[in-house]
């Protein structure tokens, strides 16, 4: 996962992956010292148990594969579809060349930060990155209005787009009306 940027890390399956993927290099070896041993050293290796053996681990190796083409699927994924819509991203080599202009974008034309570093405003870019498991990312362009709501306790703010109306729930009042300040000072 080194050199991996915020997108990526979000829409692909790569750590499990290399976890995956030096579970088999172990399990291969284990089936090769198993085989090694029961048909040359101590010779009581049974055709059955070879077949358990060899079958089992195929079972991992296909999940494997499964997960490397899931991977580059792009539509088996909210945030995937999020992005397609907001960016126009058909490839997941765009989605690349996307995220290495983001987080150039967040090093050197960073406009805020607020929500303690879960929102950040850049020159085109509005990343969400929050606790509740909400992740979004939208060119700040699209943006046509901003709206302060309450359900119940807790506080959201409405963002109104050319595409579609999303939703961002804040758990203060403040956290939402600091996020709204930074926008209307730095993009109105």
């Amino acid at each position: 996962m080194g050199n991996q940027g915020i997108l990526l890390r979000k829409v692909t399956l790569d750590k499990t992956l290399n976890q995956l993927n030096f579970f088999l290099k172990g399990a291969f070896m284990i089936l090769l010292m198993y085989l090694i041993n029961g048909w040359l050293i101590e010779k009581n290796l049974k055709i059955g148990d070879i077949q358990t053996i060899v079958g089992l681990y195929g079972l991992v190796f296909f999940g494997f594969f499964f997960l490397k083409k899931k991977k580059h699927r792009l539509n088996d994924n909210q945030i995937m579809q999020d992005l397609q819509e907001y960016f126009d991203v058909q490839k997941f080599g765009e989605v690349e060349q996307l995220d290495k202009k983001l987080i150039q974008e967040i090093k050197q034309q960073r406009k805020f930060v607020v929500n303690k570093g879960q929102i950040v405003g850049t020159q085109h870019f509005l990343l969400f990155d929050l606790t509740d498991g909400q992740f979004l990312l939208m060119p700040v362009n699209k943006i046509k209005k901003l709206q302060l709501e309450r359900i119940d306790q807790h506080f959201y703010v409405n963002l109104q787009t050319e595409i579609k109306k999303e939703k961002i729930f804040f758990k203060k009042k403040s956290d939402a009306n600091a996020f709204i300040l930074q926008f209307e000072k730095f993009y109105r």
